[in-house]
């Protein structure tokens, strides 16, 4: 390994652009914020250093024996995030990038890519307006006019570098933004007089700023590497290995990837696993990442459950590969099952829930068409109770292999038995053995009943409460009994409630009128005829049925404190049955 002569950014960028600059299958993703980027270029204005680079001399028959991927172009986040594969067939020789891609991506990023982040409170969409294209801007008066006083940030930025969309990038309120990329285009002194005539650059202290970007740019050989000329690529995975296990980001799952890209001979183990997790995020909504994928196959064979490299050798790749498809099949199949029940990305709490599912319908071969066929109708209400059930207990919090061990291994000894249905009572009844019990008391599920319509966790417990409704088809909504609108001061004036010692926390704690104790799950016909209707009306002129709807006899809303005190028997009651096995 040789300290190599320093290269310019302009140099380096162009090796990107020639695949000169290659990715190794074990890089990780790009992870780098839009601030981050920023302050690197900062941090190159001011002269600080930014580190070393490794790179990995590439090859003769070494082009061709590995998948390489090129510097990621564009940034979108949660859609683009990943490097596409670069064909190296007709590629001589060129240069891998061990260690240094968060920064090369990111100069990259910012001198001739984009990046695209989301939009505050607009929805998860892959277009423009959810997710706007920005470039990278640098504020050419910022040291004399701007309004922003960077200098008392946190961040000690003496530059200011914005990712703005150009249509935020107008020269108002004593700024001039420069987009950063332009300066790849002026070469030399000559260039840059005249591009500052051109465009009216006339500040001093603005042509002092375009100056110092030129030379950080052009001139100054700022990208410093260490090149592996080695053939051999056990050792670049090696060195890869030990000066990532220590950088920034790094999760035990990009360490893993990396023994599983290499076991894999046939598939593209990248390709497959990031594509299904893009799938899953595409298709049903939850942001699932490669590490639940990973656990997966240890959750199916093998004993240690631990995320651990030492659980992941060359030969458990290879038969991670060779029984991929049934096992990506069954992955697909439960998030499809969990979309049927009704649950969304907000609502399901731990993802870690669904590996013991997955488990069950792999190793009983119930994996096509699990979530639809009629033979199955009951072994899916148990799993959707169960589902509710260790939910609402949250046992998957904190370290979580040790419960999914002990539900693995249960399920393991009960298929053996019978794989006719989902044994939820046997997993009940090992867990009651730990400190992560299903079992419930009176306590527990008074408690519940405080949850507020706005939690998480609310659906899961109306859900258990209305199981019969239509979920599969999103056909459901959460509803306040008696209307939300009737809890405030003029209203309650307006319908004559007095207020007294005892009944005043009822009509004015959320922890009763914004509960579950005045919640209910209606189907979209009886959302609609219910709507702002006070609750007597509603199931007067519908002939509601009031035990079907756990409503006590006096609906009356001047009643509501002897509502919510009948209601609290009547659903702990009903809530105590249906959470026991």
């Amino acid at each position: 390994m040789s300290f190599f002569p320093p290269l310019s950014i302009a140099d380096a960028i162009d090796k990107i652009d020639y695949n000169q600059y290659l990715l190794p299958a074990i890089q990780r993703d790009f992870v780098w914020s839009s601030g981050k980027i920023e302050m690197l270029f900062d941090s190159l204005m001011q002269q600080y250093p930014i580190g070393s680079m490794l790179l990995w001399r590439v090859e003769g028959n070494n082009t061709q024996n590995q998948r390489f991927y090129g510097i990621l172009k564009k940034y979108r986040e949660r859609f683009l995030n990943r490097s596409e594969e670069v064909d190296t067939k007709k590629l001589p020789s060129f240069e891998v990038v061990l260690d240094g891609q968060q920064r090369l991506t990111a100069l990259y990023l910012g001198l001739k890519g984009s990046y695209a982040y989301h939009e505050y409170n607009l929805a998860w969409k892959d277009n423009e307006h959810s997710i706007p294209t920005r470039y990278l801007y640098l504020n050419l008066k910022y040291k004399k006019d701007s309004s922003k006083d960077l200098n008392d940030s946190d961040d000690d930025r003496k530059y200011e570098f914005l990712f703005l969309k150009p249509s935020e990038a107008k020269n108002e309120d004593g700024n001039k933004w420069f987009k950063v990329g332009d300066i790849l285009g002026i070469r030399g002194m000559a260039q840059l007089n005249s591009y500052c005539k051109k465009h009216e650059i006339e500040d001093q202290d603005a042509q002092e700023i375009l100056s110092r970007l030129h030379d950080i740019v052009h001139l100054e050989k700022l990208i410093h590497y260490y090149l592996e000329k080695g053939s051999d690529f056990t050792r670049a995975l090696d060195i890869f290995i030990r000066i990532n296990s220590g950088g920034i980001n790094l999760s035990y799952s990009d360490l893993v990837m990396s023994t599983t890209i290499s076991g894999w001979m046939i598939l593209d183990a990248r390709k497959e696993i990031n594509g299904l997790v893009d799938e899953i995020v595409k298709e049903y909504g939850f942001a699932v990442n490669k590490d639940l994928i990973l656990r997966t196959y240890l959750i199916l064979y093998n004993d240690d459950i631990k995320f651990r490299v030492t659980n992941f050798s060359i030969k458990n790749a290879k038969d991670f590969e060779s029984k991929w498809e049934n096992i990506r099949k069954a992955i697909k199949e439960v998030f499809q099952l969990i979309v049927d029940f009704g649950y969304a990305p907000k609502t399901l709490t731990s993802l870690n829930a669904v590996l013991p599912i997955i488990y069950y319908l792999y190793k009983t071969d119930k994996v096509k068409d699990f979530h639809k066929k009629v033979a199955y109708k009951d072994d899916r209400a148990i799993i959707k109770k169960w589902l509710h059930v260790v939910l609402l207990h949250q046992i998957f919090g904190g370290q979580a292999e040790g419960v999914l061990k002990a539900i693995r291994d249960t399920l393991k000894k009960e298929i053996a038995k019978s794989p006719a249905v989902f044994p939820a009572a046997a997993i009940a009844k090992r867990l009651s053995k730990t400190n992560k019990s299903i079992n419930v008391d009176k306590e527990f599920v008074e408690n519940l009943l405080y949850t507020q319509k706005e939690n998480r966790y609310a659906f899961p417990i109306l859900a258990l409460l209305y199981p019969n409704l239509k979920y599969k088809d999103g056909d459901f909504n959460l509803d306040h009994c008696h209307p939300i609108s009737n809890f405030n001061e003029k209203k309650l004036k307006l319908n004559n409630i007095q207020l007294t010692d005892s009944n005043r926390e009822y009509f004015t704690d959320p922890e009763y009128f914004n509960s579950i104790i005045n919640l209910q799950m209606l189907d979209g016909n009886e959302n609609k005829s219910k709507g702002a209707k006070q609750l007597a009306d509603w199931v007067s002129t519908n002939k509601i049925n009031k035990k079907k709807y756990y409503f006590p006899n006096d609906l009356n809303f001047s009643s509501f404190d002897k509502f919510a005190k009948q209601r609290q028997v009547i659903l702990t009651v009903k809530l105590m049955e249906e959470l026991k096995f």
